[in-house]
């Protein structure tokens, strides 16, 4: 879809001697000579001003002319990147397709040639939505700034004028439902909670796993919160058949943004060989369910469910943060889903996160390998109705266990460093059901 202007400029016109542009003909760039004089307008030649339309859409005009008020040269343009007549035209046309205020925040995003070329490709309605998503979720006046949002919106721009015109479409619509499942998550920023703790008021020591750094933990929370940045690392990454983007695209506009943020993080972090199994996945899974497959997996990206509570014998309750799965950790984590997928089904493995999914991420891919594993050596046991739940009494005990105690023995480590010492006698695990309670 093409919307540009057709200008012609007449460089050799002697008006470039005078105080006004010649253009022939340009629809966009004739509103400036409607305030000149009707005696200095010529037919079919229309003056432009350049300082009346620089003033409007504040176009930087450059070696318009000499000191002493005498032309040197024709001028020269600035509007953002775009340094052509034509271009800026162009790019103007776009913005009179918006609103004063959408046409606001497309000017922030820096004017350039990659951008006007997608916008050439966008119906009103696309753009509109496109400028929308800008404002909401890559917003250079937000926390992030100029810095993280600037560079992937540019990196989006980049992305989405690679594609044709139906698949941009598509891919704003995408973008449009992802940025509002962003503004429905109510607990969202740098401040570091606990999933399993969130009245804090009780709280008589807080410490951190020599592993994890608070700077790195509220930059992550902040990155995973976004979740149409994660969706431009996906569409960046090309993994994926434009038929498979368009499958995953439908599942994400139906998803809650914890699903999504679970769907985005396995999409772009599985092994190639599990891809097929992934898509396959995304069809077979109930958006419904309480046990949805990816909103388990979305803890594993939630910052916060990375803070233990503990309640302490001498009173009140003990946090204690750890640091995130790794990228790599999580790969090993989907490929055992993978594996019990393939071998159980989805309806078993949801069976499997109603009794685990209260207990910390860093179990979860040990939880898995272990099940993986009982499933190859003795298939059997798991032919009966109750036999998951007896699998979990048996070997989850063990499994959290160890994972209190490594904790357990941090926190006390941690309590003596201080001049006077924390006493916080016996400490005990709470799990995320009972603090809610």
């Amino acid at each position: 879809m093409k919307i540009r202007p057709a200008i012609n400029l007449n460089l050799s016109n002697s008006k470039f001697a005078e105080s006004n542009t010649s253009i022939i003909k340009s629809e966009k760039l004739e509103q400036g000579s409607k305030a000149l004089p009707t005696s200095t307008i010529e037919t079919p030649v229309e003056t432009y001003s350049p300082y009346s339309r620089a003033k409007q859409y504040r176009v930087h005009l450059i070696n318009f002319s000499s000191d002493n008020g005498s032309i040197a040269k024709p001028p020269e343009y600035r509007y953002g990147e775009l340094s052509t007549l034509e271009d800026i035209d162009a790019f103007l046309t776009h913005e009179d397709r918006l609103t004063k205020e959408q046409a606001d925040i497309l000017r922030s995003h820096v004017p350039s040639k990659e951008l006007l070329s997608l916008m050439d490709k966008m119906d009103d309605e696309t753009l509109s939505q496109f400028v929308d998503v800008l404002a909401n979720s890559f917003n250079v006046g937000s926390v992030l700034g100029v810095g993280a949002n600037m560079e992937k919106a540019q990196e989006l721009v980049s992305v989405l004028n690679s594609m044709s015109e139906g698949d941009i479409e598509d891919t704003v619509s995408t973008l449009t439902a992802l940025s509002e499942q962003e503004n429905e998550d109510s607990d969202f920023g740098f401040y570091l909670s606990s999933s399993y703790h969130k009245n804090q008021e009780d709280v008589t020591f807080r410490s951190f796993s020599e592993a994890a750094n608070y700077k790195t933990l509220a930059s992550q929370k902040l990155h995973f919160g976004k979740i149409t940045h994660q969706y431009v690392d996906l569409l960046a990454k090309n993994r994926y058949s434009q038929g498979d983007i368009e499958s995953i695209n439908q599942h994400l506009k139906e998803s809650s943004f914890e699903q999504s943020r679970g769907i985005l993080d396995m999409a772009t972090h599985i092994k190639n060989n599990d891809r097929a199994s992934f898509l396959n996945l995304l069809d077979e899974v109930d958006k419904d369910s309480e046990n949805n497959i990816f909103a388990y997996v979305s803890r594993l990206v939630d910052v916060d469910e990375y803070t233990s509570a503990y309640e302490s014998s001498e009173g009140g309750k003990v946090l204690f943060t750890d640091k995130m799965e790794t990228e790599s950790e999580r790969t090993e984590m989907y490929t055992h889903l993978f594996d019990a997928y393939e071998k159980q089904g989805v309806t078993w493995m949801e069976d499997v996160i109603e009794h685990v999914h209260d207990h910390p991420p860093q179990v979860q891919s040990q939880v898995w390998q272990a099940i993986n594993q009982t499933i190859e050596d003795n298939p059997a046991l798991f032919e009966k109705s109750d036999s998951v739940e007896m699998w979990i009494t048996m070997r989850l005990s063990s499994i959290q266990r160890d994972f209190e105690n490594k904790q357990i023995d941090e926190i006390y480590d941690a309590a003596e460093l201080p001049d006077i010492p924390y006493n916080l006698g016996r400490l005990s695990w709470i799990k995320n059901e009972e603090v809610a309670e």
